[in-house]
């Protein structure tokens, strides 16, 4: 079997989802395997079947220019920044190097190359990487088509307090514990190193530990693939659709209040879509807030198209003391 080996330096997370759907579909029809080394710019990427809007703290990634990706694998939703490395094997089923969902097979190389560097690393459960009993590399495996895909992510120098305040979490939690609760279950690589080590160090001396035992020279995406995973990029990854009008049906509430009383919003969200829409509190108004209550009817559930539904009304004759950017807040909130 032919192993291709590639080193991608480019950091866009929609590209890099399509790099890896592009490239098991032509290992499914090729037979020829890849390993992949690539990095994400600051990403939260929620999987295959998780609803998008409840798994991610929207104002800081607002605030922080953070993506969100869907990928094609299960699981919960991880955060990715330059400090995170993912890896990923992409194999044919029948071919005598690959035996399907092996977690241990798979992060055995890893595990090795942490052990020649002088850091003792070792599979806990079925696919989480640990070191001194803290997680920094969490794991996932896919089979369809005869063919594998194995592919994880190795904290080596990610910011730690980024990856708890990106996701879903109650602002008081996050207050009380939530930077030290991450803190206390997971842990980056570069700390445990016996002597300092650049990131670029690590992604080529880790290449060619996986690449010795197929007898080849790392590349990088040539010019036919690059257009093939672009296209994919701007066809499925990067589109409204995929990232949140695949997530499942789900309702919302939520509530704030203001100096002029209590404000709650309930939705109802199918395939990405506000179905449903009810205001209640112990506000005063001096228009019926269901005016509101319809703009948001059958808008998509993001903040700019949410935006654009209430431009022109005047929230403060509906909610009085509240504004229109107050409202937004809420209903994305």
């Amino acid at each position: 079997m032919n192993m291709n080996c590639i080193i991608h330096r480019g950091n866009d997370p929609f590209f890099n989802l399509a790099m890896e759907e592009v490239l098991f579909d032509r290992s499914s029809r090729t037979g020829e395997g890849y390993i992949l080394l690539w990095r994400n710019a600051p990403t939260v990427v929620v999987g295959r079947f998780q609803n998008a809007a409840g798994e991610i703290n929207e104002p800081f990634l607002r605030e922080k220019g953070v993506s969100v990706v869907r990928r094609t694998t299960g699981g919960g939703a991880v955060y990715h920044d330059l400090g995170n490395l993912n890896y990923t094997f992409i194999l044919p089923v029948g071919d005598r190097d690959s035996k399907g969902l092996d977690f241990a097979l798979y992060t055995r190389p890893l595990l090795d190359y942490l052990e020649e560097l002088g850091v003792k690393a070792e599979l806990t459960g079925r696919n989480d990487l640990t070191i001194e009993g803290k997680k920094f590399s969490g794991n996932a495996q896919h089979i369809s088509k005869d063919t594998m895909l194995h592919h994880g992510t190795i904290l080596f120098d990610t910011c730690l307090e980024d990856v708890a305040a990106s996701l879903s979490v109650d602002p008081e939690k996050f207050k009380s514990k939530g930077v030290a609760s991450v803190r206390s279950r997971v842990t980056n690589v570069s700390p445990h190193l016996p002597s300092p080590m650049t990131m670029d160090s690590f992604i080529e001396g880790l290449m060619a530990h996986f690449a010795a035992p197929f007898g080849q020279t790392p590349r990088a995406l040539n010019d036919d693939e690059e257009r093939a995973i672009s296209a994919m990029r701007e066809s499925k990854y990067a589109t409204w659709d995929w990232v949140w009008g695949s997530s499942p049906p789900f309702s919302l509430t939520s509530e704030r209040r203001f100096e002029k009383g209590k404000v709650q919003v309930y939705l109802d969200v199918n395939d990405g879509i506000i179905s449903d829409a009810a205001i209640r509190g112990d506000f005063f108004s001096v228009q019926d807030p269901s005016g509101l209550e319809e703009a948001l009817r059958s808008v998509k559930f993001d903040r700019e198209s949410v935006a654009s539904a209430l431009q022109g009304l005047d929230v403060e004759r509906h909610l009085m003391g509240i504004s229109r950017e107050d409202l937004i807040d809420l209903v994305m909130s």
